[in-house]
């Protein structure tokens, strides 16, 4: 049997979507990538940073659906690390938070194939810091909890409100699905209106901020367009120093697509994304790119931009 000499697998947190939250690691190791494996979540403008030449492999997981299983993304990172040198697999916010990052760890290291974990920001963290909060506030909340509100095999498991009732705050990943079922385990266990925050799509075009109380959060995303969107919910009685009267609060985005030389719309959308701005680039070799770098592009081709930048 020959001997396989594997390449290296990096696995990269993306952050919440702005580019100018990757670290300078993950930046760079995107811009070297021989191949990369991405998820759903990763914001299409992080991809076009790769190489032009370079094919990008699409792994995401739509929630509540079924997608790409994880055991055939397994099987494609032993295939591309045997053909490529650098692997990138991207992942959305941090790959240690709900990541999934030690079933493909595992894998890795069953097939004796080097690897590194590249932090990310999750979206958590951007979210109460767009809030103007922290989790820990002195007097007020002493810790906090990160959880899960989707579990894979949909059975009733016990919901962790520990935190909550020893003065945490508590931050609900992949929760919205089961939101109604969550304020209503959390009341009957508390018996305490614990102010919440539901946030969708942070740092994307439409991120969204809906307040409210354990009691009453449900009956206000009713009338909230974006709840299609990723989305937190976060508890506990840090969330009561917003102004609740709000309600909802919408940090919109102009959604610019720019179109150049591949090196200058980039330095330009980086400008963009710094200003607050959401974007696009279109380059000018569009034929020039690997078929699967083209094919992304096309896709977002057929959504809205509310302004087009030409640079030179």
């Amino acid at each position: 049997m020959p001997v396989i000499n594997y390449g290296k697998v990096y696995l990269i947190g993306a952050g919440p979507g702005d580019p100018t939250l990757l670290t300078r690691q993950a930046e760079q190791l995107i811009k070297r990538a021989d191949v990369i494996l991405y998820d759903r979540l990763v914001n299409p403008f992080i991809l076009q940073l790769a190489r032009p030449e370079i094919p990008i492999i699409d792994v995401g997981k739509l929630p509540y659906s079924k997608h790409v299983k994880q055991d055939e993304i397994n099987d494609l990172l032993i295939e591309t690390a045997s053909k490529y040198d650098l692997v990138v697999r991207l992942k959305g916010g941090d790959p240690a938070v709900f990541g999934r990052v030690y079933e493909e760890v595992e894998i890795l290291n069953k097939m004796h194939i080097d690897y590194d974990i590249i932090p990310g920001i999750t979206s958590s963290t951007v979210a109460m810091a767009h809030l103007g909060l922290g989790f820990t506030i002195r007097d007020i909340a002493t810790s906090v909890t990160f959880t899960t509100g989707h579990f894979k095999d949909n059975s009733d498991k016990p919901f962790d409100i520990n935190g909550l009732l020893n003065y945490g705050t508590l931050a609900i990943y992949m929760g919205i699905r089961n939101i109604d079922s969550i304020m209503k385990e959390i009341y009957n266990k508390t018996h305490t209106n614990f102010p919440v925050v539901v946030c969708f799509d942070v740092t994307g075009p439409m991120e969204q901020y809906v307040t409210g109380t354990v009691l009453n959060i449900v009956d206000k995303l009713k009338d909230v367009t974006n709840n299609s969107k990723p989305g937190l919910i976060i508890i506990g009685h840090v969330i009561g120093k917003l102004n609740m009267s709000e309600g909802l609060t919408v940090k919109y985005r102009t959604k610019y697509l720019v179109q150049g030389t591949r090196t200058h719309a980039i330095d330009k959308a980086f400008e963009l994304y710094a200003q607050g701005d959401w974007c696009m680039i279109l380059p000018n070799d569009i034929e020039q790119l690997h078929p699967s770098q083209r094919a992304l592009i096309e896709t977002y081709l057929k959504q809205s931009f509310d302004s087009k930048i030409t640079v030179n």
